[in-house]
């Protein structure tokens, strides 16, 4: 099984949840990637939102000692702000470019039925090589959300 490190961005703690499940699963490395900036409640959201359709990217650190450079692969987990993947998760992206393996896979996370395939196919552009996998994962009523965590894992564990 190839050395996974599972990074995430969160707001709510849902994308943390998210890739808390993941990396169990795959038995994988844990970090939280950030900006620093308190986003919490309705202003940190509509701060998120506005600073999403910003074209410039946040200062971006990962909190820990695990470095991309250490992994085979790398799954970066962010949630979805204004329609597209949250800047922050862009930022961390172009900021570890060429420290990134190139198995790198996506994890959305999303309130909307919305399938985001798309804007994550964007992603790529900060990438060395084409992302390998990604799950677009809806996080609010969904009764599935452990089970499609899950196969995705069971998807890239292979």
């Amino acid at each position: 099984m190839k050395k996974t490190l599972c990074l995430y961005y969160t707001r709510t703690n849902t994308t943390r949840m998210a890739a808390e499940l993941l990396a169990q699963h795959l038995g994988a490395d844990l970090a939280e990637y950030t900006d620093g900036k308190d986003r919490s409640g309705i202003g940190g959201y509509l701060v998120s939102c506005i600073d999403s359709l910003k074209k410039t990217f946040p200062q971006v650190y990962i909190k820990g000692t695990h470095f991309p450079f250490e992994y085979e692969r790398v799954i970066v987990c962010m949630p979805v702000w204004a329609e597209g993947p949250a800047v922050v998760g862009k930022a961390i992206l172009e900021k570890y470019r060429d420290e990134l393996p190139e198995d790198v896979c996506f994890v959305v996370t999303h309130m909307a039925g919305t399938d985001y395939k798309k804007k994550i196919n964007g992603l790529d552009a900060y990438l060395k090589a084409p992302h390998t996998a990604h799950l677009s994962l809806r996080t609010k009523n969904n009764p599935k959300l452990k089970y499609e965590v899950r196969c995705f894992a069971e998807q890239i564990g292979k």
